[in-house]
């Protein structure tokens, strides 16, 4: 492989050429970073919905919330590392946390296309900036062609109240959490027809209306501003309403400030496109409603369209797409500040997962008026509690963590992409995870392999098939188990043999991985190209207790369901659902009782437009190993082995030379199964179950083609893509996975 290094090639898919000054100071960082790394080595219940109280400001609680960048807008991630699939949807604040609802489009569902409806998602965040991905609250499949979920709190019923449109009609359901599942109820009753976008608004007296948009207008307009009143359940109008009179707008928000009621809107109307932001406001919710005086030919003439009322513009682009929700925020000091915020759309694709968020604070005169929408680039915020933060694994060793990422689509045919990594730890690879998504349908598997760097030798290869890399960009994980040491430079690569669409990737050009790099390949991987100061999103986990990773469903797993059936069993268990041989097809559950095998159940589909099952773990310990105690006892092991602690699929795995271990949370670092009795389990010799020995230790081993393979004992074992014959050693895997035991090699 031929390596060679600029700052931002023009022939680049993405990047501007970067100057001189930021190439050395790139180098420089990059070999400081290095030297690090090296002497590192050496060295060794939920509330009804209110405001937020003032409080006292604290330093550390302050997040700041970043919409853009000098390359453009910035990717927004859930506390996983995933990139949030809530759009056209609403914001609400419980307590000190908000919920994000909107539509999720990772399962490929286009606008005005026959396509399968990916469900409405909720996202909760204690601070606008570290969001939880909280499953579906209207479940995939549930309904053909659903957009806008807006979300109150009825505070006289104790429910959380959902209306979206669902294609000629309005969707309306219930939930007693902010979370759902919603129930679906009753289609509600309009006073004017003709509606298709809509947002909900409560005022102070616990009133509740639902402002939308009618297309039963004038010839030459395209729809109207109308707000109903909602019946007391808010489940449908009273019949009272007001229509404004306006001629092209949609995606209203709608917010009450000193006791004038305030309206934004997209104006014009324009499909997943940026409009201007339009404001209209009233002393009530049924008017009279006030805006900018409006003559569409100047003068007078017979016979044209005749001065009406326009909402008054205050932003030019809505910031990039159209209002979503204007959320009151009472600051330490007990102001209360309130935050624009819009979708922001991806240029009208038909599929709008990699559709962004804009959120940013208005400002108003002495008089109360609202100033023109600024769109900040950032900002800081004291959030009404305590800030949050993002999952990180404790085996975590390297990361370019989660800030000032962008998105793009090229890995395609002879088109590949890298990023190199250098481990703190001798160890195993155990997951190495990289962005990604895919767009524009690809016909061919993603393939991501772990390469030494120096040798351009490939250790590790996982191949996730069509239909199983999500349209969201998604923190994609692979399970290398290979041997990883200290100080050497390594590189994750993803490539494609598609013909149609790409796979893409998150970037950054800030260099927030100093001690590696990106680099692309526009020759099918014979020579990189690397990217001064760009790195991929990425993170490794390196672990000292090495294991052996089955690909998708472990032996001893059986199956307990089909698709839609219920997966019905005894205690507490893990189940997968899935399809497949790749682990990327499949998610893990932990219930008790028994599971919906469906996709709402999991909380995403693994395998797109592949017909799934449910697959339950067995009662006891893995297949393979041997009980030795339960929980809180001493388990004794005679010789070096794996044992592993927990229950029903769900474990920690530790090496334990000869002596013993107390079989506790402490002793394994973390408790795999919370709430569960659990047991620890010692490994067996041989290969792990399902595998055939292939060599004894130090013995030939003879494979044909491209396969994994592993060495090891006692449950101890270390991965790598071999091509051909090789000798079952130490050497060929890079280490030993355990010492003073007869090894073996296995073929998977």
């Amino acid at each position: 492989m031929k390596v060679m290094i600029i700052g931002g090639n023009p022939s680049s898919p993405v990047g501007p050429r970067r100057s001189a000054g930021e190439r050395v100071r790139a180098v420089l960082t990059r070999s400081i970073a290095r030297l690090l790394v090296v002497v590192g080595v050496l060295l060794g219940t939920l509330a009804a919905p209110s405001g937020a109280q003032a409080r006292p400001a604290v330093a550390d609680d302050v997040v700041t919330v970043v919409n853009s960048d000098s390359t453009g807008q910035v990717s927004r991630y859930d506390v996983a590392g995933n990139a949030l699939d809530a759009h056209d949807g609403s914001m609400i604040q419980v307590g000190s946390t908000f919920y994000l609802y909107g539509t999720s489009y990772a399962c490929g569902y286009k606008y005005q296309q026959n396509s399968s409806f990916c469900g409405f998602k909720v996202y909760s965040s204690p601070d606008l900036v570290h969001w939880t991905d909280r499953g579906y609250v209207v479940a995939p499949g549930a309904c053909g062609y659903c957009f806008r979920p807006h979300v109150v709190y009825n505070a006289s019923t104790g429910m959380y109240v959902l209306w979206s449109d669902a294609g000629g009609r309005y969707l309306v359901a219930t939930s007693p959490s902010p979370t759902g599942l919603f129930t679906e109820k009753p289609t509600p009753q309009l006073a004017v027809g003709g509606a298709v976008d809509m947002a909900l608004f409560v005022d102070t007296d616990g009133t509740g209306y639902v402002v939308h948009n009618t297309t039963l207008v004038e010839p030459g307009l395209t729809a109207d501003m109308v707000v109903e009143k909602l019946t007391a359940d808010y489940l449908s109008t009273t019949g009272e309403f007001v229509r404004l009179g306006l001629g092209d707008v949609e995606a209203f928000a709608v917010f009450k400030r000193n006791g004038v009621y305030h309206a934004l809107m997209s104006d014009p109307s324009c499909a997943y496109c940026a409009g201007a932001t339009g404001e209209m406001t009233a002393p009530s919710m049924l008017g009279p409603w006030s805006g900018a005086w409006y003559d569409p030919n100047g003068v007078h003439q017979s016979g044209r369209a005749e001065p009406r009322w326009r909402a008054r513009l205050v932003n030019p682009n809505n910031c990039g797409g159209q209002p979503l929700k204007v959320l009151p925020l009472q600051g330490p000091d007990g102001q209360t500040t309130f935050y624009f915020v819009s979708d922001r759309w991806n240029n009208r694709a038909p599929n709008e997962s990699l559709a962004n968020l804009f959120i940013g604070p208005l400002s108003f005169d002495a008089s109360g008026k609202l100033q023109d929408i600024e769109c900040t680039n950032s900002f800081p915020l004291t959030p009404p509690g305590p800030r949050g933060g993002y999952d990180i694994s404790p085996d975590q060793d390297q990361s370019s963590g989660f800030d000032g990422f962008h998105h793009y689509c090229d890995v395609a045919g002879q088109i590949q992409r890298q990023q190199t990594f250098v481990p703190s730890r001798n160890g195993q690879l155990t997951v190495a995870s990289v962005t990604t998504f895919q767009n524009g349908n690809p016909n061919a598997a993603l393939t991501f392999e772990v390469v030494d760097a120096g040798s351009n030798e490939v250790l590790s290869r996982t191949d996730f098939p069509v239909g199983s890399v999500p349209w969201a960009p998604t923190a994609l994980k692979a399970y290398p188990g290979i041997a990883v040491t200290a100080g050497k430079t390594y590189a994750l690569r993803l490539s494609s043999a598609t013909t149609s669409g790409c796979y893409g990737w998150e970037y950054s050009n800030n260099n927030p991985y100093a001690a590696g790099q990106e680099a692309y390949s526009t020759t099918g991987g014979t020579t990189f190209v690397v990217e001064a100061g760009r790195d991929l999103k990425f993170t490794t986990d390196v672990g000292t207790s090495p294991t052996y990773r089955e690909p998708a469903v472990p032996a001893g797993f059986t199956r307990c369901a089909g698709e839609g059936e219920r997966c019905s069993f005894t205690g507490t268990r893990k189940v997968l659902y899935g399809a497949g041989t790749a682990s990327a097809s499949y998610r893990a559950k932990v219930a008790a009782g028994g599971v919906d095998c469906k996709i709402v159940a999991f909380g995403a589909d693994p395998a797109l437009n592949v017909l799934k099952s449910c697959y339950v773990s067995p009662p006891g310990g893995p297949s393979g190993s041997t009980r030795c105690v339960t929980e809180g006892q001493t388990c004794a092991v005679g010789g070096p082995a794996i044992v592993t602690f927990g229950a029903a699929g769900n474990y920690a795995d530790k090496l334990v030379g000869a002596g013993s271990i107390t079989c506790t949370n402490a002793s394994f670092g973390r408790d795999p199964l919370p709430g569960v009795e659990k047991a620890c389990y010692v490994a067996s010799a041989g290969s792990p179950p399902g595998l055939a020995s292939c060599a004894a230790e130090n013995q030939t081993c003879t494979v044909a083609g491209p396969r994994t393979a592993v060495f090891g004992a006692r449950g101890a074992f270390y991965s790598r893509l071999v091509n051909g014959p090789f000798t079952c050693n130490a050497a060929t895997f890079g280490a030993d996975p355990i010492y003073g035991v007869l090894k073996t090699c296995a073929l998977v």
